[in-house]
C-alpha cells in the first residue's frame, strides 16, 4: 500500500486549471520532494489531498483512504507566512496543537501530552524557548515550532509546504537530520521544495509539477535535465547532478 496515491486529479479556479489530470504514487517510508515553477501547481496539490481544496474531477487516498478517514495518521507543515505569528501564545502551546486531534472534543492536554510535546521540541533543539512567545522567534525557530507540533502528532505520514523556506543553514541541518530520523521510523515526508541543487542530497523521490504531472519517481531515474527543462518550459534553473 502506497502512502499518497493520487488518481486523475484535477483541480481549477474559476475555469484556469491550476492541476491537471495528474496520477501520482508515493510508496511508504521514503522522503520525496515536490518540484516546479511558481504557479505549478505544488501547494495545491497537497491543499487536495488535505481535502482543504475540492477536486474538479479525480480523487486523492492517504494509506488507502480518503485523508477523512485516515486524519490521525496524517500531519501537516505549513508555509510559515500563512500563520500569524503575533497571536499570543507560548512556544510549547503551539506544538501542544499538535495532541488536540488525538484527544477528541473538549479534552484537554495532560502530563502525557505536555510530556509529549516537551520530548518533540528537544528533538529540534528547542526545549530552552518552550516558554518564549511565539512572536518573539527568528524565521528559524518558527520552522522548528512547526516541526515539533508535526513530530507530537505522532503521524504516519508528513505533509511538509517549503520546509526548508527563510530559514538559516544550521536550521536547514536540523531540519534534514529529522527527516532521515522519520523515515527510519518508517514514516513518509511529502514535502513541496525549490531548492534544485539539494534534491539528491535531501530526498529519494521527486515528483516534478507544472499543472500537469512531468515524471515522478527515484531521485537517480526521473531527476534530470530533459524532465528539468519540461518542467520549467526550457527556463531551467542552474542544475548539476555532479556539483560542477
Amino acid at each position: 500500500m502506497n502512502a499518497v496515491e493520487v488518481t486523475d486529479l484535477t483541480v481549477a479556479y474559476g475555469d484556469k486549471p491550476v492541476l491537471w489530470d495528474v496520477d501520482l504514487e508515493v510508496p511508504q517510508g521514503t522522503l520525496t520532494a515536490i518540484v516546479g515553477p511558481n504557479g505549478a501547481g505544488k501547494t495545491t496539490l497537497i491543499r487536495t489531498v488535505l481535502g482543504m481544496v475540492k477536486p474538479a474531477a479525480g480523487q486523492a487516498r492517504v494509506l488507502g483512504r480518503p485523508y477523512a478517514e485516515q486524519r490521525q495518521l496524517v500531519a501537516y507543515v505549513p508555509q510559515r507566512g500563512t500563520v500569524d505569528w503575533d497571536f499570543p501564545t507560548s512556544v510549547l502551546d503551539v506544538v501542544l496543537m499538535g495532541r488536540y486531534g488525538r484527544l477528541g472534543w473538549g479534552r484537554r492536554p495532560g502530563q502525557a501530552d505536555r510530556a509529549a510535546a516537551r520530548r518533540a521540541l528537544e528533538q529540534v533543539g528547542m526545549s530552552e524557548l518552550a516558554g518564549r512567545q511565539i512572536s518573539q522567534l527568528s524565521g528559524g525557530q518558527q520552522q522548528r515550532v512547526f516541526l515539533a507540533r508535526a513530530l507530537v502528532q505522532e503521524a504516519e505520514v508528513y505533509f511538509m509546504d517549503e520546509p526548508f523556506q527563510g530559514v538559516d543553514a544550521t536550521t536547514e541541518k536540523a531540519i534534514v537530520e529529522l527527516l532521515r530520523t522519520l523515515r527510519e521510523r518508517g514514516k513518509t515526508v511529502l514535502a513541496v521544495h525549490h531548492d534544485l541543487q539539494t534534491v539528491p542530497e535531501y530526498f529519494d523521490r521527486v515528483v516534478l509539477l507544472n499543472v500537469r504531472r512531468i515524471a515522478a519517481g527515484p531521485v537517480a531515474e526521473v531527476f534530470n535535465e530533459e524532465n528539468l527543462r519540461h518542467t520549467y518550459g526550457g527556463r531551467t534553473p542552474f542544475f548539476s547532478q555532479n556539483g560542477t
